[in-house]
């Protein structure tokens, strides 16, 4: 263990985009303050084929937050795939489009999300916060008037001290568990996915149709949408239990399972897959208390939505700005701050699990299945 500790403002564990966001918010806020990011994924991702995230599409409103954080223009040299809007079939076997022309935002976007989480790391580098890449945080405790977190490296242990310390770790939540906040789940969603490629790399998207598309069955959603380099990733969303009943990690299953759906199969036809299918959770989640000493939660790690919302990413852009504010007036000796920063992912919550059951209530053609009968009970806003 080093004899001498760095010292910072802020450090912040997880480098995925709520922890980028927030650093850069507070960098745009206060350029004097020293920030660090624990990441424990490495600096790049390899250029492997088998290593691909799921991806979403940026609703277009989302540019409003882009150009908040200041990284509008740069987003946009990512050059991105345009979303023109989305289908569903839900409620009803028509299906129904919502064109985002009619937005006065404009367009959204498909995201690679390793090309845009490296872009955020990017963003927040270029504004002088440090990063330590392939780093746990093994131990903390709170002294009178900073944090001192012990960290594990490839390279070394460290002891690291902060004035304040934000949790960016996903539904994990990992730091704010060891502060004795307790992570409530409620429902047992997971997403089973599985990735595919055009066969005619000169046609690309023109045979799987560009876009995002939702198809409801009795035991769940499909959901599909069109990713950079021509591929597409179908997706269904079902309970754990109901996935496990199905043995939908079991490719055979899954190709059953999709080879009933109406639309979804048809946007995957003169495609070849890339991957197996793999499962990933996808439930509801918020925490009893998303702030304590000197501490905050943010992004999933705060409370994570159903990925019908799609406003995973786009949360974490929002809340971020939130969260910095927070934290900046800890750092003044003002706790008011918190207990506001608590306030609105309260009531953000509470307004998404209102939206939730509505959206659900529109599907009653399953009234039998399992799945839709708990999605059609009362939900406890509390």
């Amino acid at each position: 263990m080093k004899n001498n500790p760095y010292t910072y403002d802020v450090v912040i564990i997880g480098g995925g985009v709520a922890g980028c966001a927030t650093a850069i918010s507070l960098k745009n806020e206060a350029p004097e303050l020293r920030i660090a990011i624990m990441e424990r994924k490495p600096s790049s991702i390899p250029n492997n084929a088998s290593i691909r995230r799921i991806g979403e599409t940026l609703p277009p409103h989302a540019s409003q937050q882009l150009q908040k954080l200041g990284i509008w223009n740069s987003f946009l040299e990512c050059n991105f795939i345009t979303a023109y809007g989305t289908s569903a079939a839900w409620g009803s076997s028509e299906l129904y489009h919502n064109e985002y022309m009619y937005s006065p935002y404009g367009y959204g976007w498909h995201l690679d999300r390793i090309a845009f989480d490296q872009f955020m790391i990017k963003e927040a580098q270029k504004r002088g916060v440090f990063f330590y890449f392939e780093t746990s945080i093994i131990a903390s405790t709170k002294k009178s008037k900073h944090w001192v977190l012990e960290t594990n490296s490839k390279q070394d242990n460290t002891t690291v001290k902060s004035n304040f310390v934000v949790d960016a770790t996903g539904k994990k939540a990992a730091f704010s568990s060891l502060q004795k906040s307790t992570k409530i789940k409620k429902d047992q969603m997971v997403g089973v996915y599985r990735f595919y490629i055009s066969k005619n790399q000169d046609k690309g998207h023109s045979e799987i149709g560009n876009g995002t598309c939702v198809e409801t069955d009795q035991n769940g959603w499909w959901y599909s949408a069109t990713l950079p380099n021509k591929t597409i990733v179908v997706g269904y969303m079902t309970d754990a239990d109901i996935a496990n009943q199905l043995q939908l990690r079991k490719k055979e299953a899954f190709d059953k399972l999709l080879n009933n759906t109406k639309y979804t199969n048809n946007r995957i036809k003169g495609t070849i897959h890339l991957s197996q299918p793999q499962v990933t959770a996808a439930h509801t989640q918020y925490l009893s208390t998303v702030t304590g000493d000197s501490w905050l939660a943010v992004g999933d790690a705060a409370s994570s939505y159903d990925p019908i919302s799609s406003l995973g990413i786009f949360k974490s852009l929002t809340m971020s700005q939130y969260a910095a504010y927070a934290t900046l007036d800890d750092l003044k000796g003002d706790q008011s701050g918190l207990q506001k920063y608590q306030q609105i992912i309260t009531q953000d919550y509470k307004a998404y699990l209102k939206k939730r059951q509505e959206y659900y209530a529109q599907e009653n053609r399953y009234t039998t299945s399992l799945f839709w009968k708990r999605r059609h009970v009362n939900q406890n806003y509390n």
